[in-house]
């Protein structure tokens, strides 16, 4: 009876603990933590050019204090455009984690209307789409640190 017990009570102690971690993950969104200036910001990252031409589009929103990390496999001043987007985005421009440029509430292109494209003014390695006003929300600058 006792060695029936045992693997009984390994195998409900091991559900407990698989449901337990279940509820802990539910609600968390996925991602890396970047912080950006004073500000923590949960971001997917688009690591390959698939993710990359994706990006952000046709999605209906995105959640507050999260975004897209784009790091490009050279330095230069590359462009972004916002076909197929639903919502403003703030651009942040980035060289050697620190801030080069900042492109504020990037419109999303109306039914009909001809998506714009952005550029930074200062050649970038990486870019971070946010909701528009995450920079004037969290004072974010040029200079300003931007890590994984």
């Amino acid at each position: 009876m006792k060695k029936k017990l045992v693997p009984a009570f390994l195998i409900l102690m091991a559900l407990a603990f698989v449901y337990l971690r279940v509820q802990q993950m539910r609600g968390k969104p996925e991602g890396v933590v970047m912080r950006v200036g004073s500000a923590q910001v949960r971001v997917e990252i688009a690591d390959t050019a698939e993710k990359q031409q994706q990006g952000l589009s046709d999605r209906a929103t995105l959640p507050e204090n999260q975004g897209m990390y784009f790091p490009m496999v050279s330095t230069a001043r590359h462009t972004f455009w916002m076909n197929r987007m639903h919502f403003p985005l703030d651009i942040i421009w980035i060289r050697e984690e620190k801030i080069v440029d900042i492109s504020e509430n990037v419109p999303y292109p109306l039914e009909g209307e001809t998506p714009i494209a952005v550029s930074p003014k200062e050649p970038a390695d990486a870019v971070l789409e946010v909701n528009a006003d995450f920079t004037e929300k969290y004072n974010i600058k040029i200079g300003d640190n931007a890590r994984i």
